[in-house]
């Protein structure tokens, strides 16, 4: 099977609905049936190339649909087809303004909050936002690496200064995250998410405002590239 971020018509859903998709189109073509115990959720997630969390999150919703059922001590098993003809068109749609208006959330406070931090920042800040940078991100099945770039962020907020940036990103953690797990999916997009971060912080360190705003606003540009583009 291909990894989820591979080209596809859903790419726009939210991770878990692309694992559901792909599970219900793998019914419809007869990989699993009826009666099909599925795969560990550590071998789905790496099938996948998603987080457990996702897998988790898709079992629950393939439960409801009436598609899979949990067997305690036995494991997952298809117990019915499902309806394969979804209205993926409204869902596609809704999805992609959910996206948009996250990422407009993020183009109106982070460039700012950047340029902030690279005139506000604290020697124990940058310090502290440099450590971040140094760990090895985990790599997914087993790591979400996503937590390393929200971390990296939070802590930006925490050196612009203004209390209210880091309580903007915290209050709005959840939808946020939205934007992070596909773009850090491969490791080509991980490899360019930790450039943009050197620069970003780069231009903290030397106190450039204007630098700091511009790389951040390019950073963004680069995830809602990752976001509505197929690669």
């Amino acid at each position: 099977m291909n990894n989820i971020s591979s080209a596809h018509p859903s790419e726009q859903l939210k991770i878990y609905e692309q694992v559901v998709l792909r599970i219900q189109e793998m019914l419809h073509a007869g990989t699993l049936s009826v009666g099909d115990k599925l795969p560990a959720e550590r071998d789905l997630a790496r099938t996948f190339q998603v987080s457990r969390s996702s897998i988790r999150e898709a079992i629950r919703s393939l439960q409801e649909k009436g598609i899979v059922e949990s067997r305690r001590g036995n494991g997952t098993f298809v117990i019915d087809t499902g309806n394969i003809v979804e209205p993926l068109a409204e869902a596609l749609t809704e999805q992609r303004l959910y996206l948009l208006q996250i990422m407009e959330f993020r183009q109106a406070i982070e460039p700012v909050m950047a340029g902030l931090a690279a005139r506000n920042a604290t020697p124990e800040q940058l310090e502290d936002i440099a450590s971040i940078m140094k760990e090895k991100a985990p790599e997914p099945p087993e790591g979400n690496p996503w937590e390393k770039d929200i971390r990296f962020h939070c802590a930006i907020a925490k050196a612009s200064g203004n209390p209210l940036f880091e309580q903007a990103l915290f209050n709005a953690s959840t939808a946020l995250e939205e934007t992070r797990e596909a773009p850090l999916q491969t490791p080509e997009r991980r490899a360019q998410s930790c450039s943009m971060h050197k620069e970003i912080f780069s231009a903290i360190v030397a106190g450039d405002e204007i630098l700091a705003t511009r790389c951040m606003h390019k950073h963004l540009e680069q995830v809602h590239g990752m976001l509505f583009t197929s690669k």
